[in-house]
Protein backbone atom coordinates (compact mmCIF):
# COMPACT_ATOMS: atom_id res chain seq x y z
CA UNK A 1 0.00 0.00 0.00
CA UNK A 2 1.04 3.25 -0.75
CA UNK A 3 1.72 5.68 2.16
CA UNK A 4 -0.24 8.79 2.07
CA UNK A 5 1.79 12.03 2.58
CA UNK A 6 0.23 13.77 5.91
CA UNK A 7 -2.76 16.06 4.51
CA UNK A 8 -3.81 19.48 5.22
CA UNK A 9 -7.28 18.86 4.56
CA UNK A 10 -10.94 19.51 3.31
CA UNK A 11 -14.63 19.53 5.40
CA UNK A 12 -18.00 20.62 5.29
CA UNK A 13 -20.64 19.39 7.61
CA UNK A 14 -24.12 19.44 6.66
CA UNK A 15 -27.22 17.97 8.31
CA UNK A 16 -29.06 17.44 5.40
CA UNK A 17 -28.90 14.07 2.90
CA UNK A 18 -25.85 14.57 0.66
CA UNK A 19 -26.20 14.56 -3.28
CA UNK A 20 -23.92 12.47 -4.87
CA UNK A 21 -21.21 13.97 -7.19
CA UNK A 22 -19.06 12.95 -9.98
CA UNK A 23 -18.33 9.48 -9.02
CA UNK A 24 -22.25 8.97 -9.20
CA UNK A 25 -24.61 8.00 -6.37
CA UNK A 26 -23.79 6.05 -3.06
CA UNK A 27 -24.91 2.42 -3.46
CA UNK A 28 -23.04 -0.85 -1.94
CA UNK A 29 -19.60 -0.10 -0.24
CA UNK A 30 -17.03 -3.09 1.31
CA UNK A 31 -14.17 -2.24 3.08
CA UNK A 32 -12.25 -5.16 3.61
CA UNK A 33 -9.03 -6.39 5.44
CA UNK A 34 -8.35 -3.35 8.06
CA UNK A 35 -7.54 -2.96 11.79
CA UNK A 36 -11.02 -1.83 12.48
CA UNK A 37 -11.47 1.16 15.53
CA UNK A 38 -14.72 1.84 16.00
CA UNK A 39 -14.69 4.89 17.98
CA UNK A 40 -16.49 3.49 20.87
CA UNK A 41 -13.73 2.13 22.68
CA UNK A 42 -13.86 -1.41 22.23
CA UNK A 43 -10.70 -3.18 21.85
CA UNK A 44 -9.49 -3.05 17.76
CA UNK A 45 -10.75 -6.24 15.79
CA UNK A 46 -8.25 -7.61 13.19
CA UNK A 47 -9.43 -8.09 9.44
CA UNK A 48 -12.14 -5.87 10.18
CA UNK A 49 -15.41 -5.51 7.74
CA UNK A 50 -17.35 -2.28 7.41
CA UNK A 51 -20.69 -2.73 4.66
CA UNK A 52 -22.04 0.52 3.84
CA UNK A 53 -25.38 0.65 2.02
CA UNK A 54 -27.91 3.48 0.86
CA UNK A 55 -25.33 5.74 3.10
CA UNK A 56 -25.80 4.45 6.28
CA UNK A 57 -23.59 1.17 8.08
CA UNK A 58 -24.89 -2.03 8.04
CA UNK A 59 -22.91 -4.26 9.34
CA UNK A 60 -19.08 -4.12 10.77
CA UNK A 61 -17.06 -6.56 12.56
CA UNK A 62 -14.54 -9.15 11.55
CA UNK A 63 -14.22 -10.76 7.87
CA UNK A 64 -14.85 -14.11 9.78
CA UNK A 65 -18.56 -12.63 10.85
CA UNK A 66 -19.60 -10.30 7.67
CA UNK A 67 -20.72 -11.87 4.53
CA UNK A 68 -20.09 -9.12 1.72
CA UNK A 69 -22.77 -8.61 -0.38
CA UNK A 70 -22.74 -9.55 -3.73
CA UNK A 71 -23.54 -6.51 -5.24
CA UNK A 72 -20.84 -4.90 -2.89
CA UNK A 73 -17.95 -2.59 -4.24
CA UNK A 74 -14.93 -4.27 -2.53
CA UNK A 75 -12.53 -1.27 -1.60
CA UNK A 76 -9.44 -3.74 -0.15
CA UNK A 77 -7.29 -1.31 2.64
CA UNK A 78 -5.04 -3.20 2.66
CA UNK A 79 -3.82 -3.80 6.62
CA UNK A 80 -4.52 0.25 7.27
CA UNK A 81 -6.82 1.51 10.05
CA UNK A 82 -10.65 1.70 9.74
CA UNK A 83 -12.00 4.64 12.06
CA UNK A 84 -15.14 6.68 11.95
CA UNK A 85 -14.50 10.04 10.12
CA UNK A 86 -13.17 12.80 12.42
CA UNK A 87 -14.61 15.59 14.13
CA UNK A 88 -13.45 19.33 14.90
CA UNK A 89 -16.09 20.70 17.56
CA UNK A 90 -14.62 23.78 17.45
CA UNK A 91 -14.09 25.85 14.60
CA UNK A 92 -14.42 29.33 12.74
CA UNK A 93 -14.65 30.26 8.93
CA UNK A 94 -16.68 26.81 8.47
CA UNK A 95 -18.57 28.60 5.51
CA UNK A 96 -15.83 28.41 3.23
CA UNK A 97 -15.93 25.82 0.93
CA UNK A 98 -11.86 25.64 0.31
CA UNK A 99 -11.91 25.29 4.45
CA UNK A 100 -14.87 22.08 4.39
CA UNK A 101 -13.12 20.23 1.22
CA UNK A 102 -9.51 20.39 3.24
CA UNK A 103 -11.02 19.17 6.09
CA UNK A 104 -12.91 16.14 4.79
CA UNK A 105 -9.75 15.13 2.44
CA UNK A 106 -8.23 15.13 5.80
CA UNK A 107 -10.45 12.98 7.57
CA UNK A 108 -12.31 15.24 9.27
CA UNK A 109 -15.86 14.40 7.67
CA UNK A 110 -17.70 17.18 10.30
CA UNK A 111 -16.39 20.30 11.70
CA UNK A 112 -19.10 22.26 14.64
CA UNK A 113 -18.19 26.12 13.60
CA UNK A 114 -18.98 28.29 17.14
CA UNK A 115 -18.79 31.85 15.69
CA UNK A 116 -19.17 33.46 12.74
CA UNK A 117 -16.21 36.92 12.62
CA UNK A 118 -18.94 39.54 11.97
CA UNK A 119 -21.70 41.47 14.11
CA UNK A 120 -24.57 39.61 13.99
CA UNK A 121 -28.50 41.37 12.91
CA UNK A 122 -31.85 39.64 12.25
CA UNK A 123 -30.69 39.40 8.47
CA UNK A 124 -27.71 37.01 8.90
CA UNK A 125 -29.91 34.15 8.98
CA UNK A 126 -28.70 33.68 5.48
CA UNK A 127 -25.26 31.64 6.78
CA UNK A 128 -27.78 29.14 7.89
CA UNK A 129 -28.79 28.91 4.08
CA UNK A 130 -25.08 28.85 3.65
CA UNK A 131 -24.23 26.05 5.24
CA UNK A 132 -27.17 23.93 3.50
CA UNK A 133 -25.75 24.90 0.71
CA UNK A 134 -22.35 23.73 1.62
CA UNK A 135 -23.65 19.99 3.21
CA UNK A 136 -25.15 19.21 -0.26
CA UNK A 137 -21.61 18.56 -1.14
CA UNK A 138 -20.40 15.18 -0.54
CA UNK A 139 -16.80 17.00 -1.07
CA UNK A 140 -16.95 18.78 1.60
CA UNK A 141 -16.89 18.21 5.68
CA UNK A 142 -20.52 18.16 7.48
CA UNK A 143 -21.03 21.76 8.84
CA UNK A 144 -22.69 21.68 12.21
CA UNK A 145 -23.42 25.76 12.94
CA UNK A 146 -23.79 28.10 16.07
CA UNK A 147 -24.00 31.18 14.44
CA UNK A 148 -22.84 33.86 16.33
CA UNK A 149 -21.07 33.76 19.60
CA UNK A 150 -24.43 35.10 22.68
CA UNK A 151 -22.76 38.25 24.93
CA UNK A 152 -24.06 41.08 26.70
CA UNK A 153 -24.02 44.47 25.57
CA UNK A 154 -20.24 45.45 24.68
CA UNK A 155 -19.29 41.83 25.94
CA UNK A 156 -17.18 39.30 24.36
CA UNK A 157 -18.79 38.64 21.16
CA UNK A 158 -20.89 39.70 18.25
CA UNK A 159 -24.64 39.17 19.49
CA UNK A 160 -26.32 41.14 22.81
CA UNK A 161 -28.84 40.29 24.67
CA UNK A 162 -30.07 42.74 27.35
CA UNK A 163 -31.73 41.02 29.95
CA UNK A 164 -33.52 37.37 30.40
CA UNK A 165 -36.31 37.92 28.40
CA UNK A 166 -34.66 38.70 25.41
CA UNK A 167 -32.14 36.44 25.66
CA UNK A 168 -35.30 33.97 25.41
CA UNK A 169 -36.14 35.75 22.47
CA UNK A 170 -32.89 36.04 20.26
CA UNK A 171 -32.17 32.15 21.11
CA UNK A 172 -35.64 31.30 19.48
CA UNK A 173 -34.53 33.67 16.88
CA UNK A 174 -31.60 31.93 16.21
CA UNK A 175 -33.19 28.69 16.53
CA UNK A 176 -36.03 29.77 13.96
CA UNK A 177 -33.07 30.26 11.57
CA UNK A 178 -31.37 27.13 11.57
CA UNK A 179 -29.14 27.31 14.11
CA UNK A 180 -27.70 23.45 15.33
CA UNK A 181 -26.18 24.56 18.27
CA UNK A 182 -25.96 27.59 20.58
CA UNK A 183 -22.98 29.29 21.99
CA UNK A 184 -22.52 31.56 24.93
CA UNK A 185 -20.05 33.82 25.50
CA UNK A 186 -19.02 33.63 29.41
CA UNK A 187 -16.01 35.99 29.69
CA UNK A 188 -14.36 38.92 31.54
CA UNK A 189 -10.95 39.06 31.31
CA UNK A 190 -8.69 37.69 28.56
CA UNK A 191 -5.44 39.28 28.27
CA UNK A 192 -5.92 41.87 30.07
CA UNK A 193 -8.59 42.89 27.92
CA UNK A 194 -12.27 43.13 30.03
CA UNK A 195 -15.68 43.09 29.03
CA UNK A 196 -18.90 43.21 30.68
CA UNK A 197 -20.55 39.33 31.13
CA UNK A 198 -23.85 37.46 30.90
CA UNK A 199 -25.51 37.50 34.23
CA UNK A 200 -25.93 33.82 35.59
CA UNK A 201 -29.79 34.55 34.95
CA UNK A 202 -29.05 35.55 31.56
CA UNK A 203 -26.72 32.33 30.58
CA UNK A 204 -30.06 30.48 32.45
CA UNK A 205 -32.65 31.78 29.92
CA UNK A 206 -30.36 31.31 26.93
CA UNK A 207 -29.87 27.36 27.77
CA UNK A 208 -33.34 26.71 29.27
CA UNK A 209 -34.67 28.14 25.47
CA UNK A 210 -32.06 26.38 23.36
CA UNK A 211 -33.30 23.10 25.72
CA UNK A 212 -36.66 23.55 25.23
CA UNK A 213 -35.94 23.05 21.40
CA UNK A 214 -33.88 20.42 22.14
CA UNK A 215 -30.78 22.69 20.97
CA UNK A 216 -27.38 22.27 23.10
CA UNK A 217 -25.68 24.97 24.30
CA UNK A 218 -21.96 25.61 24.21
CA UNK A 219 -19.64 28.04 26.37
CA UNK A 220 -16.92 30.13 25.69
CA UNK A 221 -14.63 30.28 28.84
CA UNK A 222 -11.16 30.57 29.82
CA UNK A 223 -10.96 30.62 33.64
CA UNK A 224 -12.29 28.41 36.45
CA UNK A 225 -15.05 30.89 37.47
CA UNK A 226 -16.66 30.31 33.80
CA UNK A 227 -16.65 26.89 34.20
CA UNK A 228 -18.83 27.16 37.45
CA UNK A 229 -20.61 29.74 35.75
CA UNK A 230 -21.64 27.11 33.02
CA UNK A 231 -22.17 24.39 35.37
CA UNK A 232 -24.82 25.71 37.25
CA UNK A 233 -26.68 27.53 34.14
CA UNK A 234 -26.43 23.65 32.86
CA UNK A 235 -24.58 24.99 29.47
CA UNK A 236 -23.76 21.50 27.86
CA UNK A 237 -19.95 21.74 26.84
CA UNK A 238 -17.65 24.76 27.50
CA UNK A 239 -14.75 25.51 25.05
CA UNK A 240 -11.21 25.93 25.81
CA UNK A 241 -9.45 24.59 28.49
CA UNK A 242 -8.84 26.92 31.32
CA UNK A 243 -5.35 28.86 31.77
CA UNK A 244 -6.21 28.65 35.74
CA UNK A 245 -6.18 25.65 38.18
CA UNK A 246 -8.52 24.08 38.22
CA UNK A 247 -9.95 22.47 41.93
CA UNK A 248 -10.55 18.89 41.71
CA UNK A 249 -14.15 19.73 43.40
CA UNK A 250 -15.10 21.45 40.79
CA UNK A 251 -13.78 18.88 37.83
CA UNK A 252 -15.62 16.39 40.23
CA UNK A 253 -18.90 18.59 39.54
CA UNK A 254 -18.78 18.45 35.99
CA UNK A 255 -17.50 15.02 35.58
CA UNK A 256 -20.90 13.85 37.87
CA UNK A 257 -22.73 16.60 35.68
CA UNK A 258 -21.36 15.17 32.40
CA UNK A 259 -20.70 18.40 31.05
CA UNK A 260 -18.01 18.11 28.21
CA UNK A 261 -14.80 19.89 27.88
CA UNK A 262 -13.41 20.73 24.23
CA UNK A 263 -9.66 21.99 25.42
CA UNK A 264 -8.50 24.11 21.98
CA UNK A 265 -5.13 23.17 23.17
CA UNK A 266 -3.74 24.61 19.79
CA UNK A 267 -5.19 28.07 21.07
CA UNK A 268 -3.44 28.08 24.23
CA UNK A 269 0.12 26.74 22.76
CA UNK A 270 0.32 29.80 20.01
CA UNK A 271 -0.90 32.06 22.49
CA UNK A 272 1.31 30.95 25.00
CA UNK A 273 4.55 31.05 21.99
CA UNK A 274 3.50 34.29 21.09
CA UNK A 275 3.27 36.47 24.74
CA UNK A 276 5.39 34.56 26.71
CA UNK A 277 2.74 32.87 29.10
CA UNK A 278 2.27 29.45 30.49
CA UNK A 279 -1.11 28.68 29.83
CA UNK A 280 -0.43 25.74 27.93
CA UNK A 281 1.28 24.04 30.46
CA UNK A 282 -1.68 25.05 32.89
CA UNK A 283 -4.59 23.77 30.21
CA UNK A 284 -2.58 20.16 29.60
CA UNK A 285 -2.38 19.82 33.53
CA UNK A 286 -5.90 20.62 34.42
CA UNK A 287 -6.58 18.62 30.84
CA UNK A 288 -4.94 15.58 32.55
CA UNK A 289 -6.31 15.78 35.72
CA UNK A 290 -9.77 16.30 34.17
CA UNK A 291 -9.54 13.02 32.13
CA UNK A 292 -8.08 10.92 34.92
CA UNK A 293 -11.13 11.69 36.97
CA UNK A 294 -13.72 10.58 34.21
CA UNK A 295 -14.21 13.82 31.99
CA UNK A 296 -15.48 13.92 29.02
CA UNK A 297 -13.05 15.52 26.30
CA UNK A 298 -14.38 16.01 22.76
CA UNK A 299 -11.84 17.73 20.49
CA UNK A 300 -11.96 20.94 19.25
CA UNK A 301 -8.40 23.25 17.73
CA UNK A 302 -10.23 26.82 17.66
CA UNK A 303 -9.10 26.81 13.87
CA UNK A 304 -9.07 30.59 12.75
CA UNK A 305 -10.31 31.81 16.37
CA UNK A 306 -7.13 34.21 16.87
CA UNK A 307 -4.33 34.96 14.42
CA UNK A 308 -2.19 32.23 15.52
CA UNK A 309 -1.35 29.02 13.04
CA UNK A 310 -4.10 26.10 13.07
CA UNK A 311 -3.88 22.67 11.29
CA UNK A 312 -6.65 22.88 8.14
CA UNK A 313 -7.64 19.37 7.66
CA UNK A 314 -6.16 16.22 10.80
CA UNK A 315 -5.61 18.32 13.38
CA UNK A 316 -2.51 16.64 14.35
CA UNK A 317 -0.84 19.53 16.73
CA UNK A 318 -3.80 19.56 18.76
CA UNK A 319 -3.62 15.67 18.66
CA UNK A 320 -0.01 15.71 19.54
CA UNK A 321 -0.82 18.14 22.21
CA UNK A 322 -3.20 16.09 23.78
CA UNK A 323 -1.21 13.00 23.47
CA UNK A 324 1.49 15.01 25.78
CA UNK A 325 -1.04 15.71 27.89
CA UNK A 326 -0.96 12.39 29.19
CA UNK A 327 -4.40 11.11 27.18
CA UNK A 328 -3.82 7.97 25.62
CA UNK A 329 -4.10 6.79 21.47
CA UNK A 330 -7.53 5.18 22.55
CA UNK A 331 -9.00 8.16 24.55
CA UNK A 332 -7.88 10.79 21.79
CA UNK A 333 -9.88 8.87 19.13
CA UNK A 334 -12.82 8.91 21.15
CA UNK A 335 -12.62 12.23 21.66
CA UNK A 336 -12.40 13.11 17.79
CA UNK A 337 -15.16 11.02 17.00
CA UNK A 338 -17.78 9.40 19.63
CA UNK A 339 -17.22 12.36 21.92
CA UNK A 340 -17.26 15.02 19.57
CA UNK A 341 -20.22 13.87 17.57
CA UNK A 342 -22.30 14.09 20.91
CA UNK A 343 -21.24 17.78 21.18
CA UNK A 344 -21.98 18.53 17.83
CA UNK A 345 -25.66 16.92 18.68
CA UNK A 346 -24.87 14.10 16.46
CA UNK A 347 -24.07 10.90 18.35
CA UNK A 348 -27.32 9.47 17.13
CA UNK A 349 -25.86 9.88 13.29
CA UNK A 350 -21.73 9.66 13.37
CA UNK A 351 -19.14 8.98 15.50
CA UNK A 352 -18.86 5.46 15.46
CA UNK A 353 -19.35 2.62 13.21
CA UNK A 354 -22.26 0.66 13.86
CA UNK A 355 -25.04 -0.10 12.30
CA UNK A 356 -27.49 2.61 11.51
CA UNK A 357 -24.90 5.39 11.67
CA UNK A 358 -24.05 7.33 8.59
CA UNK A 359 -21.25 6.02 6.93
CA UNK A 360 -18.40 8.61 7.50
CA UNK A 361 -15.27 6.56 7.54
CA UNK A 362 -11.77 7.14 7.03
CA UNK A 363 -8.99 4.74 6.75
CA UNK A 364 -5.16 5.72 7.36
CA UNK A 365 -2.52 4.11 6.61
CA UNK A 366 -0.54 2.57 9.94
CA UNK A 367 -2.22 1.45 13.29
CA UNK A 368 -2.56 5.35 15.02
CA UNK A 369 -2.38 3.20 18.34
CA UNK A 370 0.92 2.62 18.14
CA UNK A 371 1.60 5.63 16.54
CA UNK A 372 -1.04 8.63 16.70
CA UNK A 373 1.37 10.03 13.42
CA UNK A 374 -0.67 7.53 11.46
CA UNK A 375 -3.30 9.62 11.47
CA UNK A 376 -1.78 12.20 9.11
CA UNK A 377 -1.49 9.49 6.51
CA UNK A 378 -5.25 9.17 5.32
CA UNK A 379 -5.34 6.61 2.45
CA UNK A 380 -9.36 7.09 1.70
CA UNK A 381 -12.19 9.34 3.11
CA UNK A 382 -15.87 8.28 2.76
CA UNK A 383 -18.40 10.73 3.31
CA UNK A 384 -21.86 10.08 3.28
CA UNK A 385 -21.45 6.88 1.71
CA UNK A 386 -19.45 8.04 -0.96
CA UNK A 387 -15.86 7.85 -1.41
CA UNK A 388 -14.28 11.04 -1.52
CA UNK A 389 -10.87 10.19 -1.49
CA UNK A 390 -8.72 7.00 -2.61
CA UNK A 391 -4.89 7.08 -2.48
CA UNK A 392 -4.44 3.61 -1.91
Amino acid sequence: MRRAMCVIAVLTVGLLPATGWANGEAGVLALVHGLLIDGTGAEPVEDGVVIIRDRRIVAVGSASEIEIPEDAEVLDVGGGAILPGFINAHVHDGYSESNLRAWARGGVTTVRDLGTQFRWTSSSVSVFADRDRLNADVRNARLVAAGPLVTTVGGYGGYAVTSPEDARDKVNGLIDGGANIIKVAIEDNLQGRRWPMLTLGEIRAIVETAHTRDIRVAAHVSRSVHVEMALDASVDDVNHMAVDSVSGGLIARMVDRGMAWVPTLELWEGVSRRYGLSWDRIAAGNLLRFVEAGGIVALGTDYAGYTTPFDLGMPITEIRLMSDAGMTPMQLIEAATRNAAIVCGLGDDVGTLEPGKIADVIVVDGNPLDDLQALGSVLVVVRDGVVIRDDR
